[in-house]
């Protein structure tokens, strides 16, 4: 559950905090969906990415089906999970828009999603996977992020365990040496008194 809470946020618009529904990314790499960052344009006047302020070198980007599929099939895990049946398993897959097919596999020279048609015609020499591998490679990668999200409060915390663990030894000497001072305090004493009584006798 904490797995999924935390791609859930990896899988959501930072303009709308929903799960993606077409998502585009923009040439500083963070993704919006689409509708959501063509309304944020409109209003800010600019091209700018909303989280880093960048300009888009991308006027209109195209839909990213790698994470359109991940984020598709989460929204679909999530749909089902809350239903007595998995009719809600099945998501809607998006067709070329030149060929009208299934886009089954996925450019990695281009990073976008491609028909058998479209990788005949226009992407000959490029590599193309698999969907589905592209998209195993992607949770992947959003896994091994989710792990370094704070290495820092992790290394700190160890660091303190560890300055703990040393401070405890000081702390049994000095507690020793404290106790040892306050067994002598007294033998001192008496001994002064005897010095003391000794020179009242001499006189």
């Amino acid at each position: 559950m904490k797995k999924d809470a935390l791609l859930e946020g990896f899988l959501s618009c930072h303009v709308c905090t929903e799960t993606f529904r077409d998502p585009v990314s923009l040439s500083c790499s963070h993704s919006f969906c689409s509708s959501c960052l063509q309304k944020f344009w409109e209003q800010a006047k600019n091209k700018n990415c909303p989280i880093c302020k960048r300009r888009s070198s991308k006027d209109n980007p195209l839909v990213n089906f790698a994470l359109k599929e991940l984020a598709d099939s989460f929204a679909g895990r999530q749909k089902a999970g809350s239903s007595e049946t998995e009719k809600g398993e099945k998501t809607l897959m998006s067709l070329c828009s030149k060929h009208q097919e299934e886009p089954k596999l996925f450019c990695v020279d281009e990073d976008r999603a491609v028909c058998p048609v479209c990788e005949f015609s226009l992407h000959h020499g490029h590599k193309v996977v698999p969907v589905e591998e592209a998209v195993s490679d992607l949770k992947e990668q959003l896994i091994s992020a989710l792990k370094s999200l704070n290495p820092k409060g992790q290394k700190e915390t160890k660091e303190k365990q560890k300055e703990s663990t040393a401070e405890k030894p000081w702390k049994k000497v000095g507690n020793r040496e404290s106790g040892e001072k306050r067994e002598r305090h007294p033998t001192e004493r008496s001994r002064l008194s005897d010095v003391s009584a000794a020179d009242a006798s001499s006189d």
